[in-house]
């Protein structure tokens, strides 16, 4: 499956403009807000402190040749010493008390983060050692193509830091930091899911309270905003309500928005039950089933959607048969009903 919503330049253009002008105060910041900011910062950690060990130098030590490339090198080798031991305590996270992950995490996206990290600390240090050392003009080479290679892979993340904030999760979670009990027919269930063809699928997920249905259909649907799909969260309340809205009507009340319900690579759809300790459904099979039919598009957007259907567990009633047999009577393939009961 290929991402469906490519992220144009223009798009692209129109979040800078938002993110850049504008009060965070007043309306929050994005994902991509904090993106820029972090990375402005990385620079400004490494050329601030530059300038504070460039005078000391100068004062201490006047004989010392090219004080300001000792204080933009320093600062830059301090900095990538710390993002060493940051990835390295990084991968302590999302582990259990046997020191294992659930999940394994995305070490090459990981590392390929740091490094653009670490190129914006670099950046900083070499800017200052550049400015501040004028009979050593070919130092500027580094840093400007240094900087360019770093516009280029951080266009890549910004358009990621897009799909992940137009997703409207209710919190940000990998994959690899999940960390419940879990049994091993449900880890290989996931498993199959994450490395496998998702068109169509639709995933069943049920269980007691606490064992983590939410936060594992978060992270599914995360990873694939890491990769650039267009994805949803919503509840199943909110859902029903926009079963009556067309998709140009709720693209307008958000312009920024990659996709509608109809249209995600992928939908969560939470809270449709509680569950344990409430026994009551609160949105059952038939009810859904009867406001489905409220636009003639929403029977087809179900049956070619890849959903995870976060159903609760209400009591001793097995409910999730109910949507299975919905999903069955819509026309989805049995094949590409997953049942994800979580626990142990």
């Amino acid at each position: 499956m290929q991402p469906s919503h490519p992220i144009s330049s223009k798009r692209i253009r129109a979040q800078l403009k938002y993110d850049l002008i504008g009060k965070d105060s007043y309306r929050g910041a994005t994902l991509s807000y904090a993106y820029l900011a972090n990375q402005i910062g990385h620079f400004a950690l490494a050329f601030g402190p530059a300038s504070g060990i460039y005078l000391i130098l100068k004062h201490c030590w006047p004989c010392l040749r090219h004080p300001g490339l000792w204080a933009g090198v320093g600062m830059s080798l301090l900095w990538i010493g710390f993002e060493v031991y940051n990835i390295l305590e990084q991968f302590k996270e999302g582990r259990g008390n046997d020191g294992k992950y659930v999940f394994n995490p995305d070490n090459k996206n990981i590392i390929d983060d740091t490094l653009i990290d670490m190129g914006y600390f670099t950046f900083g240090g070499l800017s200052f050692a550049a400015g501040s050392s004028p009979e050593c003009k070919w130092l500027w080479i580094a840093p400007v193509l240094l900087l360019l290679y770093l516009l280029y892979r951080s266009r890549s993340w910004y358009i990621t830091k897009i799909c992940q904030q137009t997703a409207e999760y209710p919190y940000q979670l990998r994959l690899s930091q999940w960390n419940h009990p879990i049994t091993d027919i449900a880890k290989k269930t996931i498993e199959d899911y994450y490395k496998g063809d998702k068109s169509g699928k639709h995933i069943l997920v049920y269980g007691a309270q606490g064992t983590g249905k939410t936060a594992i259909a978060v992270a599914l649907a995360n990873e694939q905003s890491i990769q650039r799909y267009a994805c949803m969260y919503t509840t199943g309340t909110k859902l029903l309500t926009d079963l009556y809205d067309t998709d140009a009507d709720l693209l307008a009340e958000d312009p920024f928005a990659l996709c509608t319900w109809r249209t995600a690579d992928c939908l969560v759809i939470d809270d449709i039950n509680p569950g344990d300790p409430i026994k009551e459904e609160t949105i059952t099979a038939d009810l859904f089933a009867a406001h489905l039919t409220a636009l003639a598009d929403n029977k087809a957007a179900i049956i070619r959607g890849n959903i995870i259907w976060v159903l609760g567990n209400a009591g001793d009633k097995n409910i999730h048969n109910d949507w299975h047999q919905l999903l069955v009577q819509l026309g989805v393939a049995v094949e590409n009903i997953i049942h994800l009961e979580m626990g142990v």
